[in-house]
């Protein structure tokens, strides 16, 4: 999508962050991560898989707003500022939704209080008990934020 300037810059947007390269970009962060998890860098692959989401979000932002490339605004790092702009925060807040909003608020608070911590920390650091949750949060079939953003809507 071209700006009516002819400026992406004027316009607020970000023409070195496509939404092509959002999509390609989180996805390819999943596989890594797998990989990484696979190799017993599980501290590395925990911390891919939460910049996937945030990845992830971004694109769907760009998608539902029918831009071709990222808003500078959106250059954000906290996933509870990112959901907003998804369109999804009410579907959040439903009752019906409390256990995928339980799994939400366990990654936001990982996101927030523990990933730019955990890259100074050897990997014996994370605990498998934790490791295990925050897997699940991202991954459980019926609750997991992963399975609850890819719900056709």
């Amino acid at each position: 999508m071209s700006p009516a300037s002819g400026s992406h810059a004027a316009s607020g947007l970000d023409p070195a962050t496509s939404v092509a390269d959002l999509e390609l970009a989180w996805q390819e962060r999943e596989d890594e991560a797998v990989i990484l998890a696979n190799s017993s860098s599980h501290s590395t692959a925990l911390s891919l898989r939460v910049y996937s989401l945030e990845i992830r979000l971004k694109a769907r932002i760009c998608k539902m707003l029918k831009l071709d490339y990222l808003p500078q605004i959106l250059k954000s790092h906290e996933l509870s500022k990112l959901i907003i702009f998804t369109g999804l925060w009410d579907e959040l807040e439903d009752p019906k939704n409390a256990a995928v909003r339980q799994n939400w608020d366990i990654l936001v608070d990982f996101s927030k209080l523990r990933l730019n911590g955990q890259r100074y920390l050897p990997r014996a650091n994370l605990d498998p008990k934790e490791l295990t949750k925050y897997n699940q949060a991202l991954d459980d079939p019926s609750s997991g934020v992963l399975a609850w953003l890819a719900r056709p809507r």
